[in-house]
């Protein structure tokens, strides 16, 4: 396969050609290649890498109805998304070799991205049993009881000691529940809407007591989908003293805040919350001095039945891989930063932060993942061009920028316009 095109990678920017043989991207070159072979011209439309999520939920086993790993695996080519990390709050979770090989058996007979599967934390992830680190973590990407959090700092603390023997990060979501319990930001427009809210503490003090453990241990703790201004500020301060502690922001904590919710949106209802203003212009800057390593999705599918009430008894949880590449162009251009760093926060950034080999760059002996778009069309977000079984996103019924025309996973098509090859 060779594609002609406008690459955009971490290594390559400009006008050029991808050779890819059996899998694996073998030139990237101005000038046309010799090979012959199936011939891709992409004319002005961007190249780019597969890009990376290392944070979603397909809900197989056990969640069926809500999404499976076929319908989002088809949801991750149609984003242009070749790499996904799936959280273990499955049923059975993620806790055992068994559950593990499930999904790793579905994953390949799916056959359309590369799925990593993240271990749990603590068995049933309830909190306080610790799983067998060493026997899961060769299977693993890392551990996370996500959605959860150990509430117990000695469990907690032996996890880290763990985690850092085997050499695998702890993904963590950084919450203390008996301090939560509300549906959106607690301040003044939780208070105007007349909607329970969740304080930023009870965040910031789950992030300073992972940060402290990893100090501690040397465990390399990763923090999941912050969205408090004190959460970045905490780390930012970390980070300068050397803790090996790294983290991850959403495309939604980025575009939307808690005066969106004006509403009363069950679609728009998330765990962390969305955040205040001010808390998003810190997500910001964070973003771009370092602090913040990462873009992810945080893809929590719901089906209609469960996000059609109330939004304080909807669930929480945003479907969001369908709709991370048009966010990107969204955040460039509301907060004027250039595409390519906010692409390198889902591509480069995340295989090198998880020590996911040749992924996320368009250099010769990498994968053959490319996704080529058209950054100049725009595409209608309803029930019909979804391809998740969750239709729960803010995004439905709008039209966003950015149309993928190609979606290529080891140098084999799997996404073509509408259609999943």
């Amino acid at each position: 396969m060779i594609i002609r095109g406008e690459i955009l990678s971490h290594s390559y920017q400009g006008k050029g050609y991808i050779v890819i043989k059996n899998g694996i991207i073998k030139k990237v070159q101005h000038d046309k290649p010799k090979e012959r072979g199936e011939f891709i011209d992409a004319g002005d439309k961007l190249v780019i890498p597969g890009l990376i999520d290392m944070h979603a939920h397909f809900r197989e086993p056990g969640y069926e109805h809500r999404e499976t790993i076929e319908s989002g695996s088809k949801a991750a080519v149609h984003g242009g998304v070749t790499t996904v990390a799936i959280m273990p709050n499955t049923n059975p979770p993620l806790d055992s070799i068994e559950s593990i090989n499930y999904v790793k058996k579905r994953a390949q007979q799916v056959g359309l991205i590369d799925i990593l599967p993240v271990g749990a934390i603590t068995k049933k992830r309830y909190g306080k049993d610790l799983v067998d680190f060493k026997t899961l973590a060769p299977h693993v990407v890392a551990f996370s009881d996500d959605g959860t959090t150990p509430q117990s700092f000695k469990v907690f603390l032996k996890a880290a000691q763990l985690a850092r023997a085997v050499g695998k990060p702890i993904a963590d979501h950084a919450e203390i529940t008996e301090l939560s319990g509300g549906s959106i930001r607690e301040g003044k427009f939780s208070r105007a809407y007349g909607i329970s809210g969740i304080p930023d503490i009870a965040e910031s003090i789950a992030v300073a007591r992972d940060i402290e453990i990893a100090r501690y241990t040397g465990a390399h703790i990763h923090v999941q989908h912050l969205s408090t201004s004190a959460s970045v500020k905490i780390l930012r301060d970390a980070k300068k003293r050397g803790v090996p502690v790294t983290a991850e922001v959403t495309h939604h904590h980025l575009l939307f805040t808690d005066e969106d919710l004006r509403d009363r949106s069950p679609f728009k209802k998330v765990n962390p919350p969305l955040p205040r203003k001010e808390d998003q212009e810190e997500l910001i800057k964070g973003l771009l001095d370092g602090t913040i390593d990462i873009i992810v999705t945080d893809h929590a599918p719901y089906s209609k039945e469960e996000k059609s009430t109330n939004i304080e008894e909807a669930p929480f949880g945003i479907s969001g891989i369908e709709t991370l590449l048009s966010s990107l162009f969204i955040i460039a251009e509301k907060y004027e930063i250039p595409f390519k760093v906010l692409l390198e926060k889902v591509t480069w950034k995340p295989a090198q932060l998880f020590n996911l080999g040749l992924k996320g760059d368009i250099i010769p002996g990498y994968s053959g993942d490319v996704v080529i778009l058209d950054p100049s069309k725009t595409w209608r977000v309803n029930e019909e061009t979804l391809f998740s079984k969750g239709k729960n996103t803010p995004f439905l019924n709008k039209t966003l920028p950015g149309v993928i025309e190609l979606t290529i996973k080891n140098g084999k098509i799997v996404y073509r316009g509408d259609r999943i090859d």
